[in-house]
């Protein structure tokens, strides 16, 4: 097994599921890993039926298996790769959980229009959910890694706007600080 394939396996065993930006974002980040493409180690990790493949609210996310997490617990080859990976993963790992309540996703189009899904989640529950179209791919990525610090801000002011003094409903129970991802 590759070192990536290591670090890779290491931290979907430590975090569960992660998209394969969540995974580079770590990996690199932390600099465990080289920038690389992912792609490969992860291919081959699936072909050994140590990580699979799941669709959700976010798109694709890989998770380890139960033949993974078996070798990653009785691996003493990983033990090391395993002990860098948890030391490291406790803050990306509560980032992860709270972004996973802001999704914001645009998608290419040969129109010229770009349009761009917003949406907050507070678990199940969608408490909010905006679709605009833009003219470009540059205003489409700003708004994107913009909407978690700007979230907060964006549902006061269509609460506003559309129920004017109505109290808030209060059901939204995750709200970022504001200013911060």
């Amino acid at each position: 097994m590759s070192s990536q394939e290591s670090y890779v396996l290491c931290a979907l065993a430590q975090m569960d599921q992660l998209s394969v930006g969540e995974l580079s974002r770590f990996l690199f980040e932390t600099s465990l890993v080289a920038e690389t493409d992912l792609k490969l180690p992860l291919t081959s990790l699936k072909e050994q039926g140590l990580v699979c493949q799941a669709v959700n609210l976010r798109g694709v996310v890989y998770e380890i298996t139960d033949a993974g997490r078996t070798l990653v617990s009785g691996d003493a080859a990983l033990a090391r790769i395993k002990a860098d990976v948890a030391a490291k993963s406790a803050e990306y790992k509560r980032v992860f959980e709270q972004e996973k309540d802001y999704i914001a996703q645009y998608t290419e189009s040969s129109t010229g229009v770009v349009p761009v899904f917003l949406s907050i989640r507070d678990g199940s529950r969608i408490v909010l959910k905006i679709n605009i179209i833009v003219r470009d791919i540059d205003t489409a990525k700003k708004i994107c890694s913009g909407w978690m610090s700007n979230s907060g801000r964006a549902f006061d002011a269509v609460w506003q706007a559309i129920a004017g003094d109505e109290p808030d409903p209060g059901f939204w129970t995750s709200r970022p600080e504001e200013g911060k991802a």
